[in-house]
């Protein structure tokens, strides 16, 4: 009877005293609760509490509200049985937060500023523009790239990146936005702005601050951002993506391929009108003998550098030459003009061979052109376009890829390989020419 009655008393006065004296929370411990907190969830002010809407999908989840009337997901009260049930492993963050008081919990979860996480006798945490050894004026934006802000270095303006992610080391004086892409901000980060990403994820670094607000945009039903989990080892955390793919994350592969489908085809056509007869040439060689030429152009690129380097070693060592490595760029110059000469004319033979079997009537060596380039790269734009589809499909899509690069590698290669040795057969007829006197026929002298 006596244990019946402790255990009935525990039930009624454990919650009680638990109701009645809120934890506590030191300044430390405030902030490292903040930062894991925003680090899963994002942070929604309501007029009786707060609200945490997940970053990483969770099954039935939308919005967790957390007042002293306890806590409720999707606007349905739960114990907390059932909370650990919902949440699984974010159950002991959430049930953490709900036994603070209101004014610990709009403590613990208002935005840092300066002087919140400052200790008594440390200076703010604001940041001094003297201490970046690089400051840049106005906006930073890239297109199919990723921008950098260095840990000491300060942005006054914007950093944006388009089809691309952001990282932030140091200070950022308006907001960051990257479209298609991720934001990642370190300890030492500084953002004055908003922290926008479409398509992408927000990290943040404890110790990063952000004095405007924080917005995602995910697209499809598989995100990144799961992966981005701190328990995880940063091995997984590179890898997985590779296994695992939202569909959106394919878009920008996708824009990339078909805008450099694009360039080589522009590329392509200046060539050809202004060294057409070299293009003439290097696709009658390849169509003639595209197995030397591909093996000349492989062994071509593997020596290539070896050559360089042994080059620039001795006009370094004697005195002499030291002049001419100015023209070592020059050198390196004329070996890309000629590989892309030599991707013409392959482009050239494989357009007409392609014409030859969709049975279309002799065209323009413009069209065979730019028909040979969409077939080269035909295996990576499928590959590309089935990644679409999401991650059942990466096998297929890994196979295409891997062969699209290989058939361009193949492209580049037998290319070179006729351009060089065109160049060479030209360079010994001429020297034939010179070795050989010029035959006169005799004059009779009838005098």
């Amino acid at each position: 009877m006596k244990r019946w009655i402790a255990f009935i008393l525990s039930l009624t006065l454990v919650p009680a005293v638990l109701g009645a004296s809120p934890a506590q929370v030191p300044a430390d411990e405030q902030r490292a609760l903040r930062d894991r907190v925003q680090a899963r969830f994002e942070i929604v002010p309501l007029g009786e509490g707060i609200g945490l809407r997940p970053k990483s999908p969770i099954e039935n989840v939308r919005l967790i509200e957390i007042s002293d009337a306890g806590i409720a997901i999707n606007g349905e009260a739960l114990n907390g049985r059932e909370v650990r049930a919902r949440l699984g492993g974010d159950a002991d963050l959430v049930l953490r937060l709900s036994y603070l008081s209101a004014s610990d919990r709009r403590s613990v979860l208002a935005p840092p500023s300066p002087d919140r996480d400052a200790q008594p006798g440390e200076p703010a945490r604001d940041t001094d523009s003297a201490r970046y050894q690089r400051h840049s004026s106005g906006d930073r934006v890239r297109i199919f790239g990723n921008v950098h802000v260095e840990q000491n270095e300060a942005v006054s303006g914007q950093a944006v990146a388009v089809i691309g992610s952001v990282r932030v080391d140091g200070e950022v004086g308006d907001q960051v936005v990257a479209v298609l892409g991720s934001v990642d901000l370190g300890p030492n980060a500084v953002v004055r702005g908003d922290v926008v990403s479409v398509g992408g994820a927000v990290h943040r670094a404890p110790g990063a601050q952000i004095r405007g607000g924080v917005t995602e945009v995910a697209f499809g039903d598989v995100s990144f951002s799961r992966f981005d989990d701190p328990d995880l080892s940063p091995w997984i955390r590179a890898w997985l993506p590779f296994y695992f793919f939202s569909r959106f994350a394919a878009v920008p592969r996708l824009v990339g391929s078909v805008f450099r489908l694009g360039l080589l085809i522009l590329l392509a056509m200046i060539v050809l009108v202004l060294a057409r007869p070299t293009v003439e040439r290097t696709t009658e060689r390849v169509s003639s003998n595209p197995l030397k030429a591909l093996v000349i152009g492989l062994l071509a690129q593997l020596l290539v550098v070896p050559v360089f380097i042994m080059i620039a070693i001795v006009l370094a060592i004697s005195i002499v030459g030291i002049p001419l490595l100015f023209l070592m760029p020059f050198a390196v110059l004329l070996l890309v003009l000629m590989a892309l000469a030599g991707f013409t004319g392959t482009a050239c033979a494989v357009g007409q061979w392609a014409r030859r079997r969709l049975g279309v009537a002799g065209g323009s060596p413009f069209f065979e052109v730019s028909l040979g380039i969409v077939v080269i790269l035909l295996p990576l734009l499928v590959g590309r376009l089935l990644a679409l589809a999401g991650w059942p499909l990466t096998p297929v899509v890994f196979v295409l890829v891997a062969a699209g690069f290989g058939v361009e590698v193949l492209a580049w290669s037998s290319g070179f390989g006729a351009v060089l040795t065109n160049t060479f057969a030209h360079w010994q007829a001429r020297r034939l020419r010179r070795q050989t006197p010029s035959f006169q026929p005799p004059t009779s002298n009838n005098s």
